[in-house]
């Protein structure tokens, strides 16, 4: 996959970009950077979500390295002289400089804040169709958690029946908490043992999650 450097940032994407490609990119970063909103447009099917993901993700990466450096420099100013980073103050300006120039300063107010990623989208539909986009890209091994309603997610044939989203709910609680449904204590059982990821693969989303379930009762 090639490696870009947008706005300092280094990006893995699947292929070679297209220059709408690149210059969405850079405005996402440049958002990130500067901790500022975006209002975001480009046609259907030139690569958005795929976009999206790769620089917001990418420049996620490089947050989490000015985290890991942000900490060891404190332990290693703690240590005194000699301490754990092992570089000499110009090396520790450098890359100290290098990090915020591709990070950012503003965000957060944290020398140690890691940022979480929150991707909204209007259907479950939708939201799968970004799953699948991740799937196909270098970042297929981040922690992922779809959200959704019992309509998607609860499997168990009496609770589908009912018809109202309040009964589902009532009843999907009930059997869960008294310990009668069996996918959900059969998954429990699993869970104590594996992640959610082995059992199904890297990235899940929800009907990842609903087809293990009806095939491992």
């Amino acid at each position: 996959m090639p490696l870009l450097d947008v706005k300092g940032v280094k990006v893995n994407f699947p292929f070679e970009p297209y220059p709408c490609q690149l210059d969405y990119m850079g405005k996402v970063i440049e958002c990130l950077q500067q901790n500022v909103n975006g209002v975001l447009e480009s046609p259907t099917g030139t690569g958005k979500t795929l976009c999206l993901l790769c620089s917001s993700l990418a420049w996620q990466e490089a947050k989490k390295a000015q985290t890991e450096f942000n900490m060891q420099v404190s332990v290693s100013k703690l240590l005194g002289p000699g301490g754990a980073v092992g570089l000499s103050d110009k090396g520790l300006e450098g890359l100290a400089r290098s990090l915020e120039n591709s990070t950012g300063t503003a965000w957060g107010g944290s020398d140690f804040a890691v940022p979480k990623i929150i991707y909204a989208s209007r259907t479950h539909s939708q939201l799968s169709q970004v799953i699948q986009e991740l799937k196909r890209t270098a970042y297929n091994t981040v922690k992922v958690s779809v959200i959704g309603s019992r309509d998607q997610l609860c499997i168990h044939e009496q609770v589908k029946k009912e018809q109202s989203n309040t009964g589902k709910v009532h009843m999907c609680r009930a059997k869960v908490n008294s310990r009668t449904c069996y996918y959900y204590n059969h998954l429990d059982d699993l869970k104590k043992n594996s992640e959610a990821r082995v059992l199904t693969g890297n990235v899940v989303d929800i009907e990842d999650l609903v087809s293990y379930g009806q095939k491992n009762k």
